[in-house]
C-alpha cells in the first residue's frame, strides 16, 4: 500500500496538540479536513487511533505505540526545515568598494544592533551573479539608459564634478580654463567616455588619448588625492574631501548626466531583504 505521509504527519501533531481544532489551526485547514486524515488513516491502518472521553480527545494504546514510533522523525524533519529556515536568514549584499566605507558600513552597523539575529555577508560587486535570488542585492552605479531583470532602486546621485588635489592644481594653474583642462592628466574610469561627453557639454572635443583608466572610482579617487592628475568623481561622495579642501573642484559643469546609485534586488526578495533595504534607505 502506498504510505500516508500527510496524513501521518497529521496525526502526529493532533497526537501531541490533543486537539484537532489546534491541528487544524496550525495547518492551515479545517478541522473536519483534519478529521477525515485521520478516519481514512484509520481505515488504512485498520484500527483505531483516537477515542472520545467525554470532551476529551484519547489516543488508543495502537495510536500510542504509532505515536511514539513517528515523534523521533518527524521531530527531526521539522529540525532540518527549521534549520535550512533559519539559514535563509543570511542576506548577501555585492557592493562597489567606493561605497562600503562611506555609505554602506555605517548603516549596515545600525542594522545590526536593531536585528542581531540577521546573518549578512558582504562580497565585492564584481562577484555579483547576474541573477540575484530573493536573498540578494547589488549596489552600484547605473545610467538612465541600463536595462535589468530586477527592481531598482535609487539611492543618490552619481553625476560627476572635474577634480584634482591642491597640490596639482599649484603645479597646473591653467586647470580652470578649458584649454588648460584638455592639456592636463586627465584620469577615466572604465573609458575616456566620460571625459568625452563632459567637453562635448562645452562644445570641446577631448583629442588626446586616454592616459590612465581606473576600473573602479575607488582607486580613480585614490590616484586623483595622490595628485596623479584631474578625475570626475561623483560629487556626492567627495562632499567631506572638498570640505576638507583635499580635493578641489574645477568646473560647476557636471558630467555622467543622468548616473545614479541604486540598490538593485530580485523582483520577488524575501521579506528579510526588503527590510534590510528599507533600513539602508532610512539611513
Amino acid at each position: 500500500m502506498s504510505l500516508p505521509y500527510t496524513a501521518l504527519h497529521t496525526f502526529h501533531l493532533a497526537v501531541r496538540f490533543g486537539s484537532l481544532k489546534q491541528t487544524a489551526d496550525y495547518l492551515s485547514l479545517t478541522e473536519s479536513a483534519v478529521s477525515h486524515q485521520i478516519k481514512r488513516l484509520e481505515a488504512q491502518l485498520g484500527y483505531a487511533l483516537f477515542y472520545k472521553s467525554g470532551r476529551q480527545l484519547k489516543v488508543t494504546p495502537e495510536g500510542i505505540k504509532l505515536s511514539t514510533e513517528l515523534a523521533q522523525p518527524f521531530d527531526h524533519i521539522d529540525k532540518v526545515l527549521l534549520t535550512k529556515k533559519q539559514n535563509t536568514h543570511t542576506i548577501t549584499l555585492y557592493c562597489l568598494p567606493s561605497l562600503l566605507e562611506s555609505w554602506l558600513l555605517p548603516r549596515l552597523l545600525a542594522f545590526k544592533k536593531a536585528n542581531p539575529n540577521y546573518d549578512l555577508a558582504i562580497r565585492y560587486y564584481s562577484s555579483a551573479p547576474d541573477y540575484l535570488d530573493e536573498y540578494s542585492l547589488r549596489i552600484g552605479s547605473h545610467e538612465n539608459s541600463d536595462s535589468t531583470p530586477h527592481s531598482l532602486t535609487p539611492i543618490f546621485s552619481g553625476e560627476t564634478l572635474p577634480v584634482c588635489s591642491p597640490i596639482y592644481l599649484s603645479q597646473h594653474p591653467n586647470l580652470l580654463s578649458l584649454n588648460g583642462l584638455l592639456k592636463a592628466d586627465l584620469l577615466h574610469d572604465h573609458s575616456d567616455a566620460s571625459w568625452q561627453d563632459w567637453f562635448s557639454l562645452q562644445s570641446k572635443q577631448l583629442i588626446q588619448p586616454a592616459k590612465v583608466i581606473y576600473e573602479d572610482f575607488h582607486l580613480l579617487k585614490m590616484a586623483t588625492l595622490a595628485a596623479q592628475g584631474v578625475a570626475l568623481c561623483p560629487e556626492t561622495l567627495i562632499q567631506q574631501d572638498l570640505l576638507k579642501g583635499t580635493l578641489v573642484s574645477l568646473s560647476h559643469q557636471k558630467g555622467n548626466i543622468g548616473r545614479y546609485y541604486a540598490i538593485e534586488q530580485n523582483r520577488y526578495a524575501h521579506a528579510n531583504t526588503h527590510l534590510l533595504i528599507e533600513h539602508l534607505l532610512k539611513s
